[in-house]
């Protein structure tokens, strides 16, 4: 189940102890166990304050404390290395079915693109991967972007083997209210090319919003056409979704839709949460 074990990383800069926010609503939706895992950073001058380490294990006690106060089962990691590396090596060995980071670290800017180690974990991470966004409400105080990140979401479809595998995924979380699917059309060689691709593709979508009906869901779905990153956070915000979920690769037997480049472009740019599952 994708929600069961989730590896919770913290560098206990201010978007990362938001992430504790998040929990409630993972329990909610199937949650059981957490690892918190703090990595030391040994290109950090930081790696050398012994002070500052104790104190940080001081913290993930505390944190840990408050998981169990909520029923779950919790445990600590901590490790040394390139902070990415760890994450992912870490997720793994638990045999985590979730990281959980939060979109920027300790280089925390006034934006919400992508933080390096987030980045770094996107590209080589073989675990599902939700990357928090955040919400500036005043100068030094941020706010998870949305906390009911389950109950709208917006799934980016191109009817290849990894999207398809993606949806079944999606359907094993709780609390799911509604579904939005989307395919852009990036390429056609003819105006009757495209209104092919475009009648396909609507139908196709159709099969799909019947089996989310079947299952309870309120669901829509829209063809676009141009550049699919686009597209899709456009679509993101009309509809008020609350999640996008994304596979990290999609060309399959309709010409592609999720490359490399457009979930690079959605997990930097998108403001809303952001569920990548890579392609195996």
């Amino acid at each position: 189940m994708l929600l069961e074990k989730v590896l919770l990383c913290t560098d206990f800069s201010p978007p990362s102890k938001k992430l504790i926010n998040c929990i409630p609503e993972l329990h909610k939706s199937g949650l059981k166990e957490v690892v918190v895992l703090y990595v030391i950073d040994v290109l950090s001058p930081s790696a050398l304050d012994s002070a500052l380490q104790k104190r940080n294990e001081e913290r993930l006690e505390k944190l840990q404390q408050k998981l169990e106060g909520m029923g779950l089962k919790s445990s600590i990691k901590i490790t040394s290395g390139i902070p990415s590396q760890e994450i992912s090596r870490v997720a793994e060995e638990e045999e985590a079915s979730l990281v959980l980071l939060g979109s920027h670290g300790k280089g925390y800017v006034k934006s919400r693109f992508l933080g390096t180690t987030t980045f770094d974990v996107l590209r080589m991470t073989e675990t599902p991967l939700l990357i928090e966004k955040y919400l500036e409400l005043e100068e030094g105080k941020i706010e998870p972007y949305c906390e009911q990140k389950f109950s709208r979401v917006l799934i980016p479809v191109d009817f290849s083997e990894s999207s398809i595998d993606m949806i079944e995924k999606i359907k094993e979380v709780q609390g799911i209210q509604g579904v939005i699917l989307v395919s852009a059309i990036e390429k056609s060689e003819s105006q009757q090319e495209l209104e092919n691709k475009r009648k396909e593709w609507k139908e196709r979508l159709e099969i799909m919003e019947e089996e989310f009906i079947n299952l309870g869901y309120t669901v829509e779905s829209h063809v676009r056409e141009g550049t699919a990153s686009r597209n899709i956070m456009e679509v993101a915000e009309e509809r008020d979704a609350t999640l996008i979920a994304i596979s990290t690769r999609g060309t399959g037997a309709i010409e592609g839709l999720l490359i490399g480049s457009t979930v690079d472009a959605i997990a930097r740019q998108s403001k809303n949460p952001v569920l990548v599952f890579p392609s195996r």
